[in-house]
């Protein structure tokens, strides 16, 4: 009996123990048809349906995702909604807003209501909301999760444009009166216009913030007037430790065009004028390091990159193909490039095969999953998920009709 019992106990330690991380891996969030659903373990959940939704983030320990759902109301800001995994539970907050961006490190969020800045707190599985401060055209998390990065665009004046401006906004509650303490603290007047080499950018806006690994590099994008920034805006980098801005290039505003290496201060950034809706252009995958200054360019002449992601700190996945006189017929492949190479000559061998008249693009590097999603789109406009290793190897379809769809991967 003793012998049947210290077996048993043994038998005990060596069953592996599910905990909240290990239940969740690798989910996605995706639109298909005016519905959210959630994929994970191979099965699809239908979460929502008959909105219009978009902007899709998962919180940083996967177990909460947000959305925004469109008003039906002509120019009202859209509704805020919730998802909690584990209790299969959904929340709309009590305000309305947009750009929902979730802390790199905790269970909250931020989100902009017009220009007025606000924090929500989950706790004990609810929000809390406080409202920061106005003022606010674009924002982002620093990378330690414990500020926010507030731009305020310029303005006119009888004399002339104003400077945008950045700003460090950070709160604590009061333990006295249990009010926010709010305090915001200039970090930077961009010039105007800014210059690099021929180019010069009227300095009207700031946005599409992105940090270095390391949270000593800050990289946005400068843009102008409206029009203008259509088809021209500067790439910069702030340099948090000595307060310098460095003007990178000529860029477009397109989410995603703009990423830092995994754990190396390297940026990664599709640079070139013009804007898309008048032809696959002048787009070119530019790989740099800010100091000490040094640029190389991987797309080979009459071929335009359109998105891509690292693999790791030298290798990128990017969607290349052909230039286009319309956005419509461009046609993308994915193209394995090496960083530590010089500036590519040719346009790459394709590192999935792709039927005729088909696209791929968006990729994303799944890292701890040893695997790459991508976009695939068909001659007909149809889109869906595909997932191979690194490599290439292994391509298989696993989600069917996407219009967005937004990995977590713990």
């Amino acid at each position: 009996m003793k012998q049947f019992w210290l077996t048993l106990i043994l038998l005990i330690f060596m069953i592996p123990q599910a905990n909240a991380e290990d239940s969740y891996g690798l989910q996605a969030a995706f639109v298909r048809d005016k519905a959210l659903w959630l994929y994970m373990d191979g099965s699809e959940v239908l979460l929502q349906e008959n909105l219009a939704i978009s902007n899709l983030g998962w919180s940083s320990d996967g177990q909460w995702l947000t959305f925004e759902a469109k008003s039906e109301v002509e120019g009202e800001e859209p509704d805020i909604w919730l998802y909690h995994v584990p209790t299969n539970t959904h929340t709309k907050l009590k305000m309305v807003g947009h750009d929902v961006q979730w802390n790199p490190k905790k269970n909250s969020f931020a989100f902009l209501t017009g220009s007025f800045l606000t924090v929500v707190e989950l706790r004990e599985n609810k929000p809390i909301i406080h409202q920061l401060n106005g003022g606010v055209s674009h924002f982002s998390w620093d990378a330690d999760g414990e500020n926010l990065i507030a731009s305020a665009s310029a303005v006119m004046f009888p004399d002339g444009w104003s400077h945008p401006r950045l700003y460090e906004v950070n709160w604590e509650m009061e333990k006295q009166n249990q009010e926010l303490d709010v305090k915001v603290d200039p970090l930077l007047t961009i010039s105007s216009p800014l210059k690099l080499e021929e180019l010069s950018i009227l300095s009207i806006d700031v946005e599409n913030f992105t940090w270095s690994k390391d949270g000593r590099l800050l990289a946005f994008v400068v843009s102008p007037t409206a029009s203008w920034s259509e088809d021209s805006n500067m790439l910069s980098v702030f340099v948090k430790e000595n307060k310098v801005l460095i003007p990178m290039g000529e860029i477009l505003r397109e989410k995603g065009w703009i990423k830092w290496a995994p754990t190396k201060s390297v940026l990664a950034s599709i640079q070139g004028p013009g804007r898309l809706r008048g032809g696959v252009k002048n787009k070119t995958l530019t790989v740099q390091s800010v100091l000490p200054s040094q640029t190389k360019r991987f797309t080979p002449e009459g071929f335009a990159d359109v998105n891509f992601d690292w693999l790791d700190d030298d290798r990128l996945v990017v969607a290349r193909g052909k230039e286009s006189d319309t956005l419509s017929d461009f046609r993308s492949s994915l193209i394995l490039v090496n960083s530590k190479e010089d500036e590519q000559k040719s346009d790459g061998k394709p590192l999935v095969d792709l039927p005729a008249g088909f696209s791929d693009d968006h990729p994303v590097t799944l890292d701890k999953q040893k695997t790459l999603s991508w976009i695939r789109t068909d001659a007909n406009g149809w889109k869906s998920v595909w997932m191979s290793g690194l490599d290439g190897s292994d391509a298989r379809k696993v989600i069917e009709g996407v219009k967005e769809v937004v990995w977590f991967e713990n």
